[in-house]
């Protein structure tokens, strides 16, 4: 099985500290939409890591350390299932041993935060525009009251997108926050897919460190909810 892709920059988010009290609920909130509407393998995993986070969870040490036979009797499966369910989550790179067992003490596990919402990204449509927004940093936006007339939004999805995973993304991102589709997005065209890997060229190489560093999560988010047979994109630059 396929382990979780690398996390790039903008993925990267901590589960302690400034505005990790919300992170928690939007951790499980991810996690369940996914048990919810996932493939079987994937929503049934979700949900048994979403009990041990709820019921083992160390917020401040950011890991889990319990024992096979109580994951096997929380779950309500053997503990050759468990071990099995545990192997999977860690192939699919949710979870990690962070302190191996030893006698008299179990192994303590920490959870790969950012695969584990790059897993779940296709369901966040689901849960609403504002979690959405929440998870991706996209600015709130303002309500329009009624009557009012809507500006129109500049700016167009390249033409050689047509055809390509990046097309609906890129349309998705320019309705989303136009003056940054314009600005940093608006640029980029799809130089090539294999795998499950989009790839997109930036014009030059700066704009692909500005959107790596400031807006991946946006792009992987759009892409991966228009289309989720792509699990990753990558930014690059020509004679890179």
């Amino acid at each position: 099985m396929q382990t979780g892709p690398t996390v790039p920059h903008g993925m990267r988010r901590k589960i302690t500290g400034p505005g990790a009290s919300a992170l928690k609920y939007d951790l499980l909130t991810a996690l369940l939409v996914t048990a919810a509407r996932g493939a079987p393998d994937v929503a049934r995993l979700a949900l048994r890591l979403s009990l041990l986070i709820t019921a083992r969870f160390n917020w401040q040490r950011e890991s889990f350390a319990v024992g096979q036979k109580e994951i096997a009797r929380m779950w309500g499966v053997t503990e050759r299932t468990a071990k099995r369910d545990m192997a999977a989550m860690k192939a699919r790179g949710w979870i990690a041993v962070s302190v191996p067992a030893a006698r008299g003490r179990v192994a303590q596990h920490r959870i790969a935060l950012d695969a584990v919402l790059r897993e779940t990204m296709p369901h966040w449509d689901a849960v609403g525009p504002d979690f959405v927004a929440r998870m991706t940093g996209l600015p709130e936006q303002p309500e329009v009251p009624a009557g009012n007339v809507v500006p129109f939004q500049r700016g167009q999805v390249p033409a050689a997108a047509e055809g390509t995973p990046w097309q609906a993304a890129a349309e998705r991102l320019r309705q989303q926050d136009p003056a940054v589709f314009n600005a940093w997005l608006a640029g980029l065209v799809p130089a090539g897919e294999a795998q499950g890997l989009l790839v997109l060229m930036a014009p030059s190489r700066f704009v692909a460190d500005y959107v790596r560093t400031h807006y991946l999560t946006r792009v992987i988010a759009a892409t991966v909810m228009t289309d989720p047979t792509i699990r990753d994109v990558e930014v690059t630059w020509p004679d890179r």
